[in-house]
């Protein structure tokens, strides 16, 4: 996959393949929870904490991930599109929607942008 950029030819490429309706850009980090829980705090008969527990939350999970284009006329996705992709290398892929993009350009970087993302299923 070339790169917006001209030199060096062999410019670091990220760490994993991401596609979005059918576009491929190159992930440099992906920063989403497998798992999300809560804490359940108990107190004695004085109002003091006593203990925690964690449970599993019912809370949707959301992260980000920071995507390199093919090129600089490739298209950023839209948001609301969902795609599959196996973000935690549990061996399966989950189904993630794109809920917005952030463009994040530098004269110091490679041709970046931020996506915030929705897990709808998580298949881990």
């Amino acid at each position: 996959m070339a790169l917006p950029s001209t030199a060096p030819a062999n410019f670091p490429q990220g760490l994993d393949v991401v596609t979005i309706n059918l576009i491929t850009y190159i992930a440099d980090s992906i920063d989403i929870e497998s798992e999300t829980t809560r804490g359940i705090n108990r107190t004695d008969e004085n109002g003091d904490w006593a203990e925690q527990q964690t449970r599993a939350s019912s809370d949707p999970i959301e992260g980000t991930m920071t995507l390199q284009k093919a090129t600089t006329t490739t298209a950023f996705p839209e948001a609301g599109m969902e795609f599959t992709h196996d973000y935690d290398a549990s061996g399966t892929a989950s189904t993630l929607r794109v809920l917005n993009v952030k463009a994040s350009r530098s004269k110091d970087e490679a041709d970046v942008f931020e996506i915030g993302v929705l897990v709808v299923t998580y298949q881990g």
